[in-house]
């Protein structure tokens, strides 16, 4: 073969890598798996995963495309530890920030493309370790716990860091569109602050303890849809609710293996109904009560099968009743479906 044949051949093989990988960002679910099992009615159903494979790649560009012909193609984006995970208002863009791999990806479901964030302004100003992730409209908000700042970036994806002199230890995001504010919970302060979309702190509330608005290493923060706040307070094995203002609403959960207690509380959600879903990275499960703390559920597992987890971290809860749990040692995203009651 002469070189001219070489070259096209390594031509016509990068440009495969650019095309469209086949099976898609998210894998349905090859089989029906609901909770709870029958002969009781279905509350939830998996759809699917999204992990590591060739269809998290980023669409290259020109000078890229050259690489490849002589070099050959890269290795494709990896889930390495998914933590938090956040769905656009459009149910179709999906952020998730992993914290070993430094960086957030974004998927574009309807789309089917694939990009990243590993930096914020500067090239070499790097995310860390993102651990929270949130959108307001197309303006992608990260939490990066070792700058103990706020990552905002625009819909052009131009980045900007705030926060820096407020924070000590982000531990979780949620933007409520009630108010137009971010909440962060920080769990080296004990508290959670309220950011405006300007990146500015608008009030914190909180401190360290075991009382009604106390916390001991706050995780994740959840906002509703009449911004109403849910907060994971992880050491004190409960979840507490706050208005948008923070004044404190009650609280709910002790530490035990009984049905309905915490061992590690990490994340929470609210559903479109009001009820509070809870992401337990030491039980491996996920339960679901109503605001005042009554179970309603409890599904999942220790394990890699479909359905089981692997210290779970993140829960995002959609517009479209959709749950998605960032599985993160299990290195993959499940997906599952709220069912009608």
């Amino acid at each position: 073969m002469n070189a001219r044949a070489i070259l096209a051949a390594g031509i016509l093989g990068a440009a495969a890598g650019c095309a469209p990988s086949a099976g898609g960002l998210l894998t349905p679910a090859s089989t029906r798996i609901v909770w709870p099992e029958p002969p009781d009615s279905a509350r939830i159903r998996l759809l699917g995963e999204i992990r590591s494979g060739p269809a998290l790649q980023p669409k290259k560009g020109f000078g890229e495309f050259w690489n490849e012909v002589l070099f050959g193609p890269r290795e494709p984006r990896r889930l390495i530890t998914p933590y938090a995970v956040a769905v656009h208002a459009d149910g179709n863009r999906i952020a998730i920030a992993d914290t070993n791999g430094a960086c957030v990806h974004l998927l574009d479901l309807d789309r089917q493309t694939y990009a990243f964030r590993e930096t914020c302004g500067a090239a070499t100003d790097r995310l860390e370790c993102p651990i929270g992730v949130a959108w307001a409209g197309d303006t992608l908000c990260v939490a990066d716990s070792q700058r103990h700042a706020l990552a905002i970036f625009d819909a052009q994806g131009r980045g900007r860091w705030a926060g820096r002199e407020a924070l000590r230890r982000p531990a979780g995001l949620a933007y409520c569109p009630a108010n137009g504010f971010f909440y962060v919970s920080d769990a080296g302060a004990n508290a959670v602050a309220a950011f405006d979309r300007g990146g500015r702190l608008v009030f914190q509330f909180g401190s360290r303890g075991a009382g009604p608005g106390q916390f001991n290493v706050p995780a994740q923060v959840a906002c509703g849809p009449d911004g109403a706040l849910a907060v994971a307070d992880s050491l004190n094995f409960r979840i507490q609710r706050f208005a948008a203002d923070g004044s404190f609403v009650g609280m709910f959960g002790r530490k035990g293996d009984a049905a309905g207690d915490f061992a590690l509380p990490k994340a929470v959600a609210f559903d479109p109904d009001g009820h509070l879903w809870v992401v337990d990275a030491q039980f491996e499960n996920v339960q679901g009560f109503t605001p005042e703390g009554r179970l309603l559920l409890a599904f999942g597992q220790e394990g890699q099968k479909p359905g089981e987890f692997w210290l779970p971290a993140g829960i995002c809860i959609d517009g479209k009743r959709r749950m998605w749990i960032a599985d993160s040692y299990n290195r993959r995203v499940q997906v599952f479906e709220l069912l009608p009651s």
